[in-house]
């Protein structure tokens, strides 16, 4: 095998060594899986490059795997990929020190976001450390069953992220050794694409496993069968697609026509999953990448000027389309995305410089959803990407997060102003492009099947547009050659391990305490207090509002009043729910009754329970009651509970 990696690559194999040997040894892995995992740490120790190749080949296919030998929840796909982190970096570094790397800012990028990851799970550690054997739980079922269960510090969350980092630095380093992987790359990323295209036809015509089948009822005409995820399916096959059609345009002769077969593949896989979002970024991306190459002989004003109409038009078609589907009361998003967005603004504004930590947006959105969302859900994801990121890192995490993926996207730019007809990394590009266009409404990244074999197409863009850079400049290349021993100066390696220390123990500190609500009328949906006529005090609900509640309260007694409306309208009908599991139904007239709810403490450490309400009909009283002038859309009224611990 050669010579074994320097020190810092070997340190850094520790964790991800430890949690394969651990998922190999550990009986609650299933036999299966600890074959094909076990298969690609040895390809890997054999032949890094052909070891990213296998994971490449496996790892978007992995839910779908674990539904047909039947090991679901085990998360086979991120275990093939640690499987691959760890040989790899168990191996030498190539012998090349020269050829295609990140920017140097997206390299520093990169290191700081891993640190304030690593300081991210040390805060909420902190935080979980409060409530007694909690810590020592959590860290006992990671160490015993890592693929098998999430955490409440972040574990999970955050190493997905970093091993999307480390699957974009392995390529990059890679591609030197191995340039055939220009072409070896993308085509395995192709096929791919075509099998999960082909199984979501097969699924389409009712062919595939009954636990897939029920999903697909459920989900009706949408249809993705390698990823439940049918938005995250999207943003799939719209990143193959574009990097299809540009290998297409490439390669000649019967190369081409297999180009062109995974091309429709995907195009088939983007209609039946029918995502909007990856629709739309097709739609914005493919015409204008086209026009970009066909303009690439015009004069430089002429060329911006015909771009930047196109693209206005495009936008403007798009705009048009989602007024629309906002405006229409059949579409089940309809209004609902606006609140998604308020909800992770105000996780912004609780802790905007570093985030309420790494994989707590889902179990802390309780706090800031709006009533109807969290009547709706319980608990959800942002459906932003950008914007979970910047929630759960805060905005200088969400700023090195960008730096770290423009930093391959600026790269292959460049290299494109240069080289205007390599239509493979322009496929590539505007494939990694339209991803990160869904992220707008999405979150794909959250979707190992799905946000792997991004970075793996974006490792691929850096990588190319490096490579195009330095043979295209030699004086590159010769600046390249000296960089190594600036970046040796002790100095500066002293100032960044200050640099990133300093930035850890800012990240973990903001996260000693735990988070509360916002005291909004947009998160509980009251009105204020006010005092009836009998002298009780109560708040006026709108249709949906919430009660929020400390963790240690097990039981809560609320009061509710339905005032007596004129034209015949029977008692007010209220629901309770939480975490989107319903409570039960009750019934208020003009007389207070009190609702009764048992409660269990919340999973720590998230520090507050949220009930949920929502009446039958809101109503104006000025309309409706004699002698009322108040215009408030409101539900019902609802006194002083009463908590019992």
């Amino acid at each position: 095998m050669g010579q074994w990696a320097p020190p810092t690559r070997r340190l850094l194999s520790v964790v991800p060594s430890w949690v394969t040997a651990a998922a190999l040894l550990s009986a609650a892995t299933p036999p299966t899986a600890k074959l094909i995992v076990a298969g690609v740490l040895a390809v890997t120790l054999w032949n890094p490059a052909e070891g990213l190749l296998l994971a490449a080949g496996l790892a978007p296919l992995g839910a779908l795997l674990a539904v047909i030998f039947d090991f679901d929840p085990f998360r086979l796909t991120e275990a093939i990929v640690v499987a691959f982190v760890a040989g790899w970096l168990l191996r030498p570094w190539p012998a090349a020190v020269n050829g295609p790397k990140l920017p140097r800012y997206a390299v520093a990028a990169g290191w700081l976001f891993a640190v304030m990851i690593a300081a991210s799970m040390v805060g909420m550690g902190w935080q979980l450390s409060r409530y007694p054997g909690q810590l020592r739980q959590t860290l006992t079922v990671l160490s015993g069953g890592y693929y098998l269960g999430g955490d409440g510090i972040g574990v999970t969350e955050g190493a997905k992220l970093l091993e999307g980092f480390a699957l974009v630095a392995a390529t990059v380093v890679l591609f030197r050794r191995r340039p055939a992987l220009a072409v070896e790359l993308p085509a395995v990323l192709a096929a791919v694409a075509v099998c999960a295209a082909l199984s979501s036809a097969l699924l389409w015509r009712g062919i595939g496993p009954d636990r897939v089948l029920a999903q697909y009822a459920r989900t009706g005409y949408r249809i993705a069968a390698h990823v439940a995820d049918v938005n995250a399916a999207g943003s799939y096959f719209v990143l193959i697609l574009c990097l299809s059609i540009g290998m297409s345009a490439r390669e000649r002769g019967t190369h081409r026509g297999w180009w062109a077969g995974a091309a429709l593949a995907c195009l088939v896989g983007l209609w039946l999953c029918a995502s909007r979002t990856a629709l739309a970024a097709a739609g914005v991306t493919i015409p204008v990448t086209v026009a970009w190459a066909a303009t690439r002989k015009w004069r430089t004003a002429a060329r911006v000027a015909a771009l930047g109409v196109l693209l206005i038009g495009l936008l403007a078609i798009g705009g048009v389309r989602a007024r629309m589907l906002e405006r229409d009361p059949s579409y089940a998003g309809s209004g609902l995305r606006t609140q998604f967005n308020a909800a992770s603004l105000r996780m912004i504004a609780a802790r905007p410089l570093f985030g309420v930590g790494v994989g707590q947006y889902y179990p802390e959105s309780s706090l800031f959803l709006s009533p109807q969302l969290a009547w709706t859900y319980g608990h959800e994801n942002a459906h932003n990407n950008f914007l979970q990121i910047a929630s759960e890192s805060g905005l200088v995490g969400l700023g090195v997060f960008a730096l770290w993926v423009a930093g391959g996207i600026t790269a292959a730019a460049r290299a494109l102003a240069r080289q205007p007809h390599d239509w493979r990394l322009l496929g590539a590009l505007a494939g990694s492009v339209a991803f990160v266009g869904t992220c707008v409404t999405g979150h794909p990244l959250l979707v190992t099947e799905v946000a792997f074999p991004f970075w793996l197409q974006l490792g691929l863009v850096a990588a190319l547009g490096s490579s195009t850079l330095l043979n295209l400049d030699a004086g590159t290349a010769r600046a390249s050659e000296r960089a190594p021993a600036r970046t040796r100066s002790a100095l500066r390696a002293a100032a960044a391990v200050v640099g990133l220390l300093a930035v850890g123990w800012l990240t973990a500190s903001a996260l000693r305490d735990p988070l509360a609500p916002p005291p909004s009328q947009a998160v509980d949906g009251f009105y204020g207090w006010e005092t009836g006529a009998d002298g009780v005090r109560f708040r006026w609900s709108e249709q949906y509002a919430s009660l929020l509640v400390p963790a240690d309260v097990t039981r809560v007694e609320i009061p509710v009043r339905a005032p007596r409306e004129e034209r015949g309208h029977t008692p007010m009908g209220i629901e309770v729910s939480m975490d989107g599991v319903g409570r039960g139904r009750f019934i208020a007239d003009d007389r207070w009754t009190t609702i009764s709810i048992d409660l269990s403490p919340p999973t720590p450490p998230v520090g507050m329970n949220r009930i949920n309400v929502r009446v039958d009909r809101a109503w104006r009283p000025a309309l409706l009651m004699p002698g009322s002038a108040d215009m408030r859309l409101v539900g019902v009224q609802v006194g002083e509970c009463r908590l019992l611990r």
